[in-house]
């Protein structure tokens, strides 16, 4: 199964800037590519970054995976306009459960384009719970069955509580943040 993943890199709460987009393509369990993008902390262009890098591998992949809807702060990837524009399913794997309320608070409270927000966060709707070796996730899907997603997230997650590509994109992007810090850019 050929998978896209993205990740985001670590920023500073609270200041504004950029973090790192990552994104990985992978045959299976095998690194193929990989793209890095910037995208603004607490901004509205992950959505557009996102398709940009995936746009870049089209035809290369059946399945894009997302460990979030919200990048960079609360930068939000819309995943019915990503699965629309790509026409492929995504799938996005939460570690843990949504907590509506709290978020809605939270966008309330730092956003004037709080309701835009909360919109794009809302279509991931109640996901499914699915038990993992390494404990539980929360998933989502667009363009296939939650049956066919539970079962990918299964398929592509060897040992551990997050699928293969997800864990690669995470990794990669916290080695960049380290390689950041070190030249001090």
């Amino acid at each position: 199964m050929n998978v896209v993943a993205f990740e985001d890199g670590s920023f500073r709460v609270g200041e504004r800037g950029e973090a790192f987009l990552l994104g990985v393509l992978t045959d299976g369990f095998r690194l193929v590519d990989v793209s890095v993008s910037l995208v603004e902390v607490d901004g509205f262009d992950a959505t557009g970054r996102l398709l940009d890098m995936a746009e870049a591998w089209k035809g290369r992949f059946s399945l894009v995976m997302l460990s979030s809807l919200a990048y960079a702060g609360f930068n939000v990837v819309d995943p019915e306009e990503v699965c629309r524009r790509l026409g492929t399913p995504v799938i996005v794997v939460l570690p843990r459960k949504p907590r509506r309320r709290a978020v809605e608070r939270a966008l309330k409270r730092h956003f004037s384009d709080w309701e835009r927000r909360l919109k794009v966060l809302g279509k991931v709707g109640e996901p499914a719970e699915l038990r993992l070796p390494g404990g539980r996730v929360y998933v989502s899907a667009f363009g296939l069955t939650a049956g066919e997603a539970l079962e990918a997230v299964r398929r592509l997650t060897v040992f551990g509580g997050r699928p293969e590509p997800l864990r690669m994109a995470d990794l990669l992007v916290k080695g960049l943040g380290l390689w950041k810090g070190v030249r001090g850019l």
